[in-house]
């Protein structure tokens, strides 16, 4: 995973800004009077309905700002695994709410969204490696699905981010102890809304879509379906990479192969970063890379003077999204290629730097840039560091990942090797925190590509041009039953990073939009068959 910072290309970049023009304060622009415009529909024919029923999809591209969301704080316990205490810890738990939209369903066609025990759908966002409130922006199908059929959004944070932090160390940081968090918080707030017997829907993208993947298999009463977008668990089951043609390299191998749809492309960030660590021996040429590149000071040419070049081309990809996102301009992987592989007056050095400043969003004539406190030099993708995510891949989140430039059987951006750098990566799991890493535990406690043939109600979707995606669950892993067990899968062509839970947006590719429309039929069809299945229950 990507750490945190906006500076910081990755999966964490990859959720910010998917509105540009939204200020910091978050407030509703007139979405409400969506919900009165029902009679409009009524009054339509089936072909004028369809088009109206889609008009939340058209209007949300042309929203300057996302709905509202308020701030609350639930005592939550710090140790889930020690229950019986008398008078367990407890810490102040951040979540998002936004209720406004609770019960009032937007088109009449949905009135079997509603019972009498229940006004509307629970949508959980399983909050993962980041402040809650940059998830919110990113998540504008969850909005859309709320405004449409009267569904409570509710953002739980992760423990030890944003503002939740259980204790001063991070012993309590594990995935068992977040899915408790949010099972707790979930039991808290139907309560609260007197909707003990409305259905829940999980949400989540990368990290966050492994985690909303557990949550329905291990918690079947509390969460009734799951939307898994861009988990990365298939990479923690090592166990069945090789019968699914997955290796160490898969994941910088669809890096490379982004860059390599451009002729000259993939060969010129090679070039580039050979320059670069062939600079590395004089002060003078030191000196010249720290100018061109606006670095802070030589720090940021550590471990190789290449290392924070590579670094932020090989986040791009996955945040190869077709509209402007986060600083990023539209495409950005097609932008840094146009500019590696133009004709024009700048030397080789000064392409790299402004593919740099472009990729890691900073201004070569502006303030200066400092090496990221993890990232740089690291295991692909990130790994053991300081902060809570380099905490976590010290412990169940290490991803067994190598690279390897140059070589056209399975083509890198760079060259490292996991099985040298174990030692290291241990020793830095041992200074920073006295722990080792346990690459198999996630998939011992809650399984891994075997998932696809126990759960069920669960969607698993991924995007071909994202490296997360290459060891997406398939078909494959569903079996015979799947499709009965509510069980589906998406490969999103030109999708990058959980695309598809971001707002509909004209720039959309057409397989993105059909994929987006698949899903909201799914998730609507759980949601109606427990509401009806509970009015049955009834009577």
């Amino acid at each position: 995973m990507w750490p945190v910072p906006v500076l910081i290309p990755g999966i964490m970049a990859s959720f910010l800004g998917i509105f540009p023009s939204i200020p910091e304060k978050h407030v509703d622009n007139g979405v409400a009077s969506l919900v009165s415009r029902r009679n409009h529909v009524r009054g339509s024919n089936r072909e004028d309905c369809s088009r109206t029923s889609s008009f939340l999809q058209q209007l949300y591209p042309n929203m300057t700002e996302v709905l509202s969301y308020e701030t609350r704080y639930y005592n939550n316990t710090v140790d889930h695994l020690n229950p019986f205490s008398e008078d367990p810890p407890r810490f102040s738990h951040r979540y998002l709410i936004n209720d406004k939209f609770f019960g009032k369903i937007s088109l009449d066609d949905n009135i079997d969204m509603q019972s009498d025990n229940c006004p509307g759908p629970i949508l959980l966002y399983a909050g993962n490696e980041g402040d809650i409130t940059e998830f919110w922006n990113a998540n504008g199908f969850m909005q859309y699905l709320a405004v449409k059929y009267g569904g409570l959004l509710l953002f739980p944070e992760e423990r030890y981010y944003g503002k939740s932090f259980p204790s001063t160390d991070m012993r309590y940081l594990t995935t068992q102890q977040v899915l408790e968090d949010y099972i707790e918080l979930l039991d808290h707030v139907k309560t609260e809304y007197q909707a003990t017997s409305c259905p829940t829907i999980a949400f989540g993208g990368s990290y966050g879509g492994t985690l909303a993947a557990f949550l329905r298999s291990a918690y079947p009463f509390s969460i009734q379906g799951a939307l898994a977008s861009s988990s990365e668990l298939g990479y923690y089951d090592m166990n069945g990479w090789e019968s699914r043609g997955i290796s160490e390299y898969t994941f910088a191998e669809i890096v490379a192969t982004q860059y390599n749809k451009t002729e000259g492309c993939l060969q010129a960030i090679w070039e580039a970063a050979e320059l670069l660590d062939a600079m590395s021996d004089s002060a003078d040429d030191r000196t010249m890379v720290i100018k061109a590149f606006n670095f802070c000071d030589e720090s940021a040419l550590q471990p190789f003077p290449s290392s924070l070049f590579v670094y932020g081309l090989e986040g791009l990809p996955q945040q190869n999204y077709p509209y402007p996102v986060g600083g990023l301009p539209a495409w950005p992987v097609q932008a840094v290629c146009e500019i590696l592989t133009a004709e024009t007056s700048d030397s080789l050095l000064q392409r790299a730097a402004k593919v740099t400043a472009l990729s890691m969003r900073y201004s070569l004539d502006g303030t200066c840039l400092s090496i990221p406190p993890e990232g740089p030099g690291n295991v692909p993708g990130d790994g053991p560091g300081k902060g809570s995510w380099g905490y976590q891949s010290c412990t169940e989140t290490l991803h067994s990942f190598s690279s390897v430039a140059r070589d056209s059987s399975r083509p890198g951006l760079r060259n490292y090797d996991i099985v040298q750098e174990s030692s290291n990566l241990k020793r830095i799991c041992h200074d920073l925190y006295d722990v080792q890493p346990n690459i198999n535990i996630l998939q011992s406690r809650y399984g891994g590509f075997d998932v696809a043939k126990t759960t069920s109600n669960t969607i698993f979707s991924s995007g071909a041009l994202d490296p997360w995606g290459g060891a997406a669950l398939t078909v494959n892993d569903g079996g015979p039953d799947a499709k009965e067990r509510g069980v589906h899968f998406f490969m999103i062509a030109n999708g990058a990073h959980h695309l598809d839970l971001r707002g509909w947006s004209y720039a959309d590719p057409a397989d993105v939009k059909e994929t987006r429309q698949k899903e909201e039929e799914i998730l609507v069809g759980w949601m109606k068959d427990w509401f009806q299945s509970s009015i049955v229950a009834t009577e």
